[in-house]
C-alpha cells in the first residue's frame, strides 16, 4: 500500500473548477494538462505570473524553497500566497488565481503627511 495517495484533488472554489491531479504534480505541470485557471511564463519562480493563494491545504504542499522565498518577500507576497510552478501538490488543496491584475497584489497604501 502506497504511503501517499495516488491522485489529489485542486479546488477552485472562486471559479468552481475542480480537477484531480497525480501526487507530486507542479501545479504548472496540472495546469497544461487540464487547463486550471493559472497563468504562467517563466517556470522559475521570477515573473510571478502564476501566484495563487492557498485557501485550504497548505500542508498539503510540497515546502516552499529559497528561490520561491526570496521571490514571494519581493513582491510583498501574503503567507498564504505561493508561486505555481514551485509548488507540488502532495494532497488536496483549495486555490485562487491571483493574476497580475489582481487589486491583492497593490500594496496597501500608506497615508503620507506632507
Amino acid at each position: 500500500m502506497p504511503e501517499h495517495p495516488l491522485t489529489a484533488k485542486i479546488e477552485f472554489p472562486v471559479t468552481g473548477e475542480v480537477c484531480e491531479v497525480d501526487y507530486d504534480d507542479t501545479l504548472v505541470d496540472a495546469t497544461f494538462r487540464y487547463e486550471l485557471p493559472i497563468r504562467y511564463r517563466c517556470e522559475r519562480a521570477v515573473c510571478t505570473t502564476c501566484l495563487v493563494e492557498v485557501l485550504e491545504g497548505a500542508d498539503h504542499l510540497s515546502p516552499m524553497e529559497d528561490r520561491e522565498k526570496q521571490t514571494l518577500a519581493a513582491v510583498k507576497a501574503k503567507p498564504n500566497w505561493r508561486l505555481a510552478c514551485q509548488v507540488s501538490i502532495l494532497g488536496d488543496v483549495k486555490l485562487d488565481y491571483i493574476s497580475i491584475t489582481d487589486s491583492r497584489r497593490k500594496p496597501e497604501e500608506t497615508t503620507t503627511s506632507s
